[in-house]
């Protein structure tokens, strides 16, 4: 088997994916993506009280352990095969999650969260290179017409790129890897044990490093533990289940251009808590983002990206 036809990524067309499926599988990536941009301010509760690798951990702990009585069956009934690809793809989340920390050390929000976005063109761009097939041009204008959009709402004052910079880059090489991921083994894992083994993976690897490099207090205190309760239930429970399961329906650039809103949906939540404000040119932003959106979904639509084989279902 060629090396493009090996890993190629596009979801099986299968009789049951109708246009009803595909606009609740959109709907779930959008939920999730509601949800991510509401937990930034619940972040920025936790870990002015608590070390944020510690938080990291303790926050997919909560989900792991929520998870476990519902994924217990689909987990028994995983081969080698499906535990390598789930945590494999845990390793990926993790590898985001803590270069993303690293990084915001010496790097500002707004920088972190323009150079994060930029997964959106590197999901397109790394399955081209492994299977030789490209998204159409509508989808490309659509993914630059977003970045704009994230430039705008992001970037105030100098560019340069530190250590932080590349650190957030390399994050975002392991979002876009993880996207990748996770339409790999959606359509071969059962959703709840692929969720479950993500989760546990994230939580044991970032649990170690917080013991290992930040000494943190085994207790941080109530307002923390409300914003991890909150976190770990609907921002690594709820929305990655819903990012599963929206991504046996939904190709890979779609749904990374729909999970992308996560940054606005941060800003506007932001706005209204009062952390930011609204300004002419963060108005301008959000319309290039949900612009580029729309536009990328209609060329999804018209030219889907991403022929592959056909995938096992899923036990």
């Amino acid at each position: 088997m060629l090396l493009k036809d090996r890993f190629a990524l596009r979801r099986p067309r299968a009789p049951h994916d109708t246009a009803r499926v595909k606009v609740l599988a959109e709907a779930g990536l959008f939920a999730a993506a509601l949800i991510w941009g509401f937990n930034f301010i619940m972040v920025k509760l936790a870990v002015g009280h608590m070390p944020p690798v510690y938080y990291v951990g303790l926050r997919f702990l909560v989900g792991a352990v929520f998870l476990l009585p519902f994924s217990w069956k689909q987990m028994r009934r995983l081969d080698r095969k499906g535990w390598l690809i789930g945590i494999g793809v845990g390793v990926l989340l993790f590898g985001g999650f803590a270069l993303q920390t690293i990084g915001l050390v010496s790097t500002s929000p707004g920088v972190s969260g323009f150079l994060t976005s930029l997964y959106v063109i590197m999901v397109p761009l790394f399955i081209g290179v492994v299977s030789g097939r490209w998204p159409s041009f509508m989808v490309w204008v659509g993914l630059v017409v977003v970045v704009g959009g994230f430039a705008l709402l992001s970037l105030y004052g100098h560019l340069s790129f530190g250590w932080g910079e590349i650190a957030t880059v390399l994050a975002t090489i392991f979002w876009a890897l993880h996207i990748l991921g996770v339409a790999y083994g959606s359509s071969r894992l059962g959703s709840l044990a692929f969720v479950q083994l993500q989760l546990t993976t994230c939580a044991v690897l970032s649990l170690i490093g917080a013991f290992a490099f930040e000494h943190p207090p085994l207790f941080p205190g109530w307002p923390s533990v409300g914003a991890i309760m909150w976190t770990g239930i609907m921002g690594s429970l709820v929305a990655y289940v819903l990012m599963v399961v929206g991504q046996k329906h939904t190709a890979p650039t779609l749904a990374g251009v729909i999970m992308s809103l996560e940054a606005v949906f941060a800003l506007i939540f932001s706005i209204i808590a009062g952390y930011d404000s609204l300004t002419i040119r963060t108005g301008i932003g959000f319309l290039l983002v949900f612009a580029g959106t729309t536009v990328a979904r209609i060329g999804s639509e018209k030219e889907p990206e991403m022929a592959a084989e056909q995938a096992p279902p899923a036990p």
